[in-house]
Parts: structure tokens; C-alpha cells; sequence
């Protein structure tokens, strides 16, 4: 849960930082006006505190997150797929 003038917590600034990039933050900031690079990139590593400006932002910024992981999983499932055909050669 996301507390104006909190920080977000700890499991999620872990998965922002691991499933979103710096690009991801900076296509956030072009769809969003009145939040920085750095207000941003501040948010997801705790140094500042979820706010009404800033909460657009992040919230782009999780529903990236959600895509990107759904991509890994997807790569993981393809990759296991792909191993497994190696291994049934052998």
C-alpha cells in the first residue's frame, strides 16, 4: 500500500529497481509533467516520499514494472522450453 508523505516500501523499490531501467523512468517523466528525473529515480530508491505531484509518476512507472516482469517470465518460460529440448537430445 502507497502512503502520501511515506516512502514506498522496501519490496517494492526492490522490484522497481530490478524490473524497470532508467529508460523506463525517463519515458515515465515524458508523459508526466511536474516530476524529475531525479524526484523520480529518488522515489524508487527511497530517498523521497510518495506525494499527490509524484504519485503519477510512479504509478506509470509500476504499471511498467508489471510489464517488464510478464516479459521476463515470459523469456524464462521460452528459455526453460528451449533448454529442455537441448537436454532431451543428449
Amino acid at each position: 500500500m502507497l502512503k502520501i508523505r511515506e516512502p514506498i516500501s522496501v519490496k517494492i523499490s526492490d522490484h522497481l529497481r530490478e524490473f524497470t531501467t532508467k529508460y523506463d523512468r525517463a519515458d515515465v517523466i515524458s508523459k508526466v509533467n511536474g516530476v524529475s528525473s531525479s524526484t523520480l529515480r529518488d522515489l524508487v530508491y527511497r530517498g523521497n516520499s510518495v506525494s499527490e505531484n509524484n504519485l503519477p509518476a510512479l504509478k506509470l512507472l509500476l504499471i511498467k514494472a508489471c510489464e517488464n516482469a510478464d516479459a521476463k517470465m515470459k523469456q524464462a518460460s521460452n528459455c526453460k522450453r528451449d533448454i529442455k529440448k537441448v537436454i532431451d537430445c543428449i
